[in-house]
């Protein structure tokens, strides 16, 4: 009677026991040169890796690239429609915003550079008319030891510093070293705020 033991020398598999009698657990393939089958472990060389991850990776298809192009055409279509839309409703802050927008994005786009001006000279146009004229004298319409309270910028706190009732206020916007329609701006807000007073 045949064994089914793998142990057994009828068996198919190969004995653990050696010829001499010690366990044997390679089962004699050494014996018959059998040779380790190659493994499919990463080279150890960390360029070599990443050169043949980076060469898995898929490249933009032409697909991909006019769909991107798409989406960017149809976000500058958006900005140009805000841009629109402020313009027409006298939004010219929002306006300007959107345009200058457009232009980080996009600095040749002449339709954005037109509405950018244009919003400009708007503004600039409305902060004069709210203070007058240029000429004007201003002086603090609050005490001084509250002005603090107004909770104002660095710039703006400059800007008020400047005024003393002697200084016109076009001088200010000289003086000030900020962009002019910001300065418009500050100084109309002042005004709006009580937080000065025309003396001349």
């Amino acid at each position: 009677m045949k064994s089914g033991r793998p142990g057994s020398s009828d068996s198919k598999f190969p004995s653990v026991l050696g010829s001499d009698g010690a366990i044997d657990l390679t089962g004699g393939l050494v014996d018959q040169g059998v040779e380790e089958p190659p493994t499919s472990r990463p080279s150890g060389d960390a360029w070599v890796v990443d050169r043949d991850r980076r060469s898995l990776i898929p490249t933009a298809s032409e697909a991909e690239r006019t769909s991107r192009q798409r989406l960017e055409d149809s976000t500058s279509a958006e900005i140009h429609r805000a841009i629109a839309d402020h313009f027409a409703l006298g939004d010219y802050a929002a306006a300007l915003n959107a345009a200058e927008l457009q232009l980080g994005l996009d600095p040749e786009d002449e339709g954005a550079r037109r509405y950018a001006a244009n919003s400009r000279a708007r503004l600039e146009t409305r902060y004069t008319t709210r203070i007058g004229s240029l000429e004007y004298v201003y002086n603090l319409g609050v005490p001084s030891a509250k002005v603090r309270w107004l909770g104002l910028d660095p710039q703006a706190s400059f800007l008020l510093s400047l005024v003393d009732g002697q200084t016109t206020v076009a001088e200010v916007l000289d003086l000030c070293k900020m962009g002019r329609l910001e300065a418009l701006r500050v100084f109309t807000e002042l005004l709006e705020a009580k937080a000065i007073v025309r003396v001349a």
